[in-house]
C-alpha cells in the first residue's frame, strides 16, 4: 500500500509541476559555429578524402563545410559559398595542380589560407608552394594529432606550419651548413626544465601524442608548451624552434 501512495505522489506532481526545458539559444548556436576553424577539403582520392574529413569532424573546434575533388571545383565552390578559414588541399590533381590553386586563391581571396597536404617532400616542392602563399605543408604519413595541430596553428596564430618530418630533414642540412654555435645570440632565461624535456623531445621527432605519453601529460599540455617554446624563442615554427635550440646549445 506505501509503494502504490508513493507512486500517486510521483504521478500527482510530475503533472502539478512539469519539468522545464531550456533550449540553446539560436544565437550560441550560431556564435559557436562562427568560432569554429571552418575548411574545405580538396582531395582526389574519395577514400582518402572520406577519412581525412571523419578525422577533422571528431574536433570540436572543426568544421569541414565542404569537400571536392579537384582544384577546379575549389575555385568554383568559393565563388557560390562564404569563404572557409583554410582550404585544406592535395597537390597532385588531373588539370590544376595544387601550387596553381594556391597562388589562384591567394590572388582572389587573400584572407583564406591554404594548407597543402601531400606525399611529396622534395625541397623544391615545397618551396614553390610556400612562394605561392601556402601557409602550411604537411605530409600524407603525418599523424593524425600533428595535422590537427597544424591546421590550429595556422588558423589561430596566423604563422606557417610544416610538419616535423620535413623540418627535422631541413633542419639536418643546415646543420652541416652552420657553424656550431650562433654567436650574439641572447638566450632567453625563462625556458622550464620541463619546456627543454618537450623540446629535446620534439627534435627527436616525436609527435605531439608520443610526446604526451613519454612525460605521462595531455597532448593539449605539450601543444601548449610548443606554442611557448615558439613564443619565447621568437621563432616561427618546428623547424626554427629545433634550429635555434641546437645552435645556442638549449639542447646537444
Amino acid at each position: 500500500m506505501a509503494l502504490i501512495q508513493g507512486f500517486i505522489r510521483s504521478f500527482t506532481y510530475s503533472l502539478l509541476f512539469p519539468p522545464v526545458y531550456f533550449p540553446v539559444p539560436f544565437h550560441y548556436i550560431i556564435l559557436s559555429i562562427s568560432l569554429m576553424i571552418k575548411i574545405l577539403l580538396a582531395e582526389g582520392h574519395t577514400v582518402v578524402r572520406n577519412g581525412i574529413k571523419s578525422l577533422l569532424e571528431k574536433e570540436t573546434d572543426i568544421a569541414v563545410i565542404a569537400e571536392v575533388g579537384d582544384a577546379e571545383s575549389v575555385l568554383k565552390w568559393l565563388t557560390e559559398n562564404p569563404a572557409p578559414d583554410i582550404v585544406l588541399t592535395a597537390i597532385n590533381f588531373p588539370k590544376m595542380g595544387g601550387i596553381e590553386l594556391t597562388a589562384e586563391i591567394k590572388q582572389l581571396y587573400p584572407a583564406i589560407k591554404v594548407l597543402i597536404l601531400s606525399r611529396i617532400d622534395e625541397e623544391k616542392h615545397i618551396l614553390q608552394t610556400f612562394k605561392a602563399g601556402a601557409m602550411g605543408y604537411l605530409l600524407k604519413s603525418v599523424h593524425a594529432d600533428e595535422l590537427i595541430f597544424g591546421l590550429r596553428q595556422v588558423a589561430n596564430s596566423n604563422q606557417r606550419y610544416l610538419c616535423n618530418e620535413i623540418a627535422l630533414k631541413l633542419l639536418d642540412k643546415l646543420l652541416q651548413l652552420t657553424p656550431a654555435h650562433a654567436d650574439g645570440v641572447e638566450l632567453p632565461t625563462d625556458i622550464s626544465k620541463r619546456e627543454i624535456e618537450v623540446l629535446v623531445l620534439i627534435s627527436q621527432g616525436f609527435t605531439n601524442e608520443e610526446v604526451a605519453g613519454k612525460l605521462f601529460t595531455s597532448k593539449r599540455t605539450i601543444e601548449s608548451h610548443r606554442q611557448s617554446l615558439i613564443n619565447k624563442t621568437g621563432t616561427r615554427n618546428t623547424a626554427a624552434l629545433v634550429r635555434y635550440a641546437v645552435l645556442n646549445q638549449i639542447i646537444g
